[in-house]
């Protein structure tokens, strides 16, 4: 056995280094190459691209200037004060005022209007970067106006930053507003700076984009032996060089990469060889007869054949094993015997609690009205044949709905599928509302007039209210130790595209904020007799018909309940069905 394990990892170690070093020596040689081309391929894109952006950002300050000379108030403004010969400290204020928010607007860093009337001495009518400039006069830059009102082009511009005045170069472009004799020109820029460089989205990985003066030299610590390339050369007035962006690619950052690729091909080769040689043993293992029937029959035990049992030939570590197997497959037969009894168990106790909730509910409004016929009968009241009508109705009606209860659950074991019907849930409500105005506690209702008929289940619909109503009404005695409490039901439209809410609210105790999101768990109750069901299936019931049910706080003091009803009413697959899980209707537990 060991001679064949060892066999075995050397087959494997050999089957998997030898090719994985043939072919790492031979990727790695393409690797190099191809890194390189990739790197050169990648320095002609990235020029293409930060060439296009340079262009395609000069063209658009071209426009944004050239919309200030065609039709722009302010400019405007101050032509026709010119033209007016009105042009004075007044209209210079206002101008100084304006300019700033029109040149962010166009994202400008600088913009300045310059008289250019001849004899004016190109007389600046304002500055926006530079307020300190207005009222300047700049005889050169008349000539450099007409010599570059074609293109952009590069100057040094005095500008405050941090609270110091300072040159900057920027890239400036320029065009003339004219009005009868009266010219003016409008000069907007952009500092040319490392920021320019970086509103160009130029980085690309291991190709570096710099900005250079005009000779394009290169800073000695930027490395340049893998290739460099001019971007865009920026010219002054008189179209010479004034400063140039260059993409270069640091060589030194590519041999680093080469490096790195030799000690990574070191690092699989290793790891593969160290993966085969794990392998290898694994294979080796694998191979021992007894080890595979073990694995086979454990196989087998998974699968559900608990009856599995192995034949012990030999003593030693595997005989000892095979038996520790067959006696942890007897032992998980008898568990699974239990757990199974235990399952059946628990599944008929929550069965029978269920069933017990269920017919609790209609019980109270039985026995309401059966005391409410008593009371009359005893009193004589000469209404006791319209009570004793409407009185025995109800019985009637909530017994047979407590047969239909029963009938459901022996014949499907699951609750009842709504059977949606549009209906005006304002005659649901007041009759809810009707049979629990006889008791203790003073029950409202609150009803607007132009309800949306809805469809809904109106056995279901009417069990969550009964339901709500009656917690509620426990809940306002339980808050003033007996009879008394107040209750108060609204019904109105829904907030949005349509349906009906309904609020329930009590003056209780109400329910702390810490508590409101456990209300609706199954077993979870604070009343010393309550199954903790009752809401449980309520928030069932009210997801199944596609609507919604939260707790708040009422304005009364106590408890709020509010229910939301969609017009559409159950989807489709709405269904209350007890097979989800053993008993858990309205919170699965996966």
């Amino acid at each position: 056995m060991r001679d064949l394990r060892v066999r075995i990892v050397a087959l494997v170690v050999i089957a998997a280094v030898v090719p994985v070093a043939v072919v790492g020596y031979l990727a790695l040689s393409t690797v190099k190459e191809g890194t390189r081309e990739g790197y050169a391929r990648s320095l002609e894109t990235t020029v293409r691209a930060v060439r296009r952006r340079v262009e395609e950002r000069t063209a658009a300050d071209r426009r944004a200037v050239g919309r200030l000379c065609e039709r722009d108030l302010v400019v405007d403004r101050a032509l026709l004060d010119l033209e007016a010969g009105r042009f004075g400290p007044q209209s210079q204020q206002g101008l100084v005022a304006d300019l700033p928010p029109v040149m962010e607007a166009l994202g400008l860093d600088t913009l300045e209007l310059v008289d250019g009337r001849p004899g004016a001495g190109a007389h600046v009518l304002a500055a926006a970067h530079f307020p300190g400039r207005t009222g300047a006069r700049d005889p050169a830059l008349a000539a450099v106006l007409e010599r570059s009102t074609d293109r952009a082009f590069v100057r040094d511009l005095r500008i405050r930053r941090r609270g110091a005045a300072l040159d900057a170069r920027t890239v400036l472009t320029a065009c003339a507003a004219e009005r009868g004799e009266v010219r003016v020109w409008i000069i907007g820029g952009r500092f040319l700076d490392e920021q320019y460089v970086r509103d160009l989205g130029s980085e690309a990985g291991h190709v570096q984009v710099l900005l250079t003066g005009a000779s394009g030299e290169v800073p000695a610590e930027v490395a340049t032996g893998g290739g460099r390339q001019t971007v865009h050369t920026f010219t002054d007035d008189a179209g010479e060089a004034a400063a140039h962006l260059v993409a270069v690619i640091d060589d030194s950052a590519l041999s680093a990469q080469l490096d790195a690729l030799n000690s990574r091909f070191l690092m699989g080769a290793v790891g593969a060889g160290f993966f085969a040689l794990l392998l290898g043993l694994l294979l080796g293992l694998w191979a021992a007869s007894p080890l595979k029937e073990l694995r086979d029959a454990a196989e087998r035990v998974a699968g559900g054949d608990l009856e599995s049992t192995l034949a012990v030939r030999s003593g030693g570590e595997v005989g000892r094993a095979l038996e520790a197997f067959n006696r942890m497959t007897r032992e998980l037969r008898h568990t699974q015997e239990k757990l199974l009894r235990a399952e059946r168990i628990a599944a008929w106790r929550d069965i029978a609690r269920r069933i017990a909730h269920e017919i609790k509910n209609p019980l109270s409004p039985i026995q309401i009205s059966i005391e409410t016929m008593r009371k009359t009968y005893r009193k004589k009241h000469p209404d006791f044949d319209e009570i004793f009508e409407e009185s025995t109705l109800m019985i009637l009606e909530e017994v047979e709905r407590l047969k239909r209860i029963v009938t459901e659950f022996s014949r499907f074991a699951r609750m009842p599928r709504p059977k949606p019907e549009e209906l005006d849930i304002g005659d649901v409500v007041g009759h809810v509302v009707g049979l629990h105005q006889s008791g203790d506690v003073l029950v409202e209702l609150d009803q607007a007039d132009d309800l949306p008929r809805i469809r809904v289940d109106r056995e279901q619909i009417t069990q969550v209210l009964v339901n709500l109503v009656q917690n509620a009404a426990d809940a306002a005695k339980a808050g003033h130790g007996g009879p008394g409490g107040r209750v108060r039901v609204l019904v109105d439209r829904a907030p949005g595209d349509g349906g009906v809410e309904v609020r329930v609210q009590d003056d209780g105790p109400g329910i702390p904020v810490e508590e409101r999101a456990r209300v609706f768990e199954p077993y979870y109750t604070t009343k010393a007799g309550g199954t903790g069901l009752g809401l449980a299936i309520v928030h069932r019931i009210i997801g199944d018909h596609g609507g919604s049910i939260e707790i708040g706080a009422s304005p009364l003091g106590g408890a709020e309940v509010i229910v939301f009803l969609t017009e559409a009413g159950p989807p489709l697959e709405a269904a209350g069905s007890l097979t989800d899980t053993a008993m858990p209707l309205v919170q699965r537990r996966d």
